[in-house]
């Protein structure tokens, strides 16, 4: 089989001409690939953390503080009880609400937000967690006369 050079000396690869067949093979392989890039296996409401979680098929998890869903941000709790991921993975589903959350839009919407918003969520659920060793520093630095003084300057 003979090589093709361009003008430099090259090898030039040989390339497939493209076809309307190929074109319609690529366009449902990116169709289906999407429809499935967020469906939610399972979804949760954590009453105690006032978290929204939700596993996606894909084995990843997303949660958010129910304050951070608008739709959600006015329900009360109870009404989450029953929160759930609709057969085919699309929506989250309120059923007390009678209300649909387009999956794909949530975790679009929780991936967008910036990482300071991120830091800043994960810093504060730090800071409410409870341990016998924070209790124990607490108690040590109550007895020091409290937290240091930051210098300043």
């Amino acid at each position: 089989m003979a090589v093709t050079r361009n003008e430099a000396g090259w090898p030039v690869p040989r390339r497939k001409p493209i076809t309307e067949a190929l074109i319609d093979r690529a366009l449902a392989v990116e169709t289906a690939r999407a429809a499935q890039e967020h469906q939610a296996e399972a979804a949760w409401y954590d009453r105690p953390r006032d978290l929204v979680l939700i596993k996606l098929r894909d084995g990843r998890v997303f949660g958010a503080e129910r304050a951070r869903i608008p739709s959600l941000a006015d329900a009360a709790p109870r009404q989450l009880r029953t929160l759930a991921a609709s057969a085919d993975g699309a929506f989250l589903v309120a059923a007390a609400l009678d209300l649909h959350v387009s999956v794909d839009g949530l975790v679009t919407r929780l991936m967008e937000q910036s990482p300071a918003t991120v830091r800043r969520a994960a810093a504060r659920s730090a800071g409410q967690a409870t341990s016998p060793a924070k209790a124990s520093a607490a108690a040590r630095n109550g007895r020091l006369g409290g937290r240091p003084r930051t210098p300043v300057g």
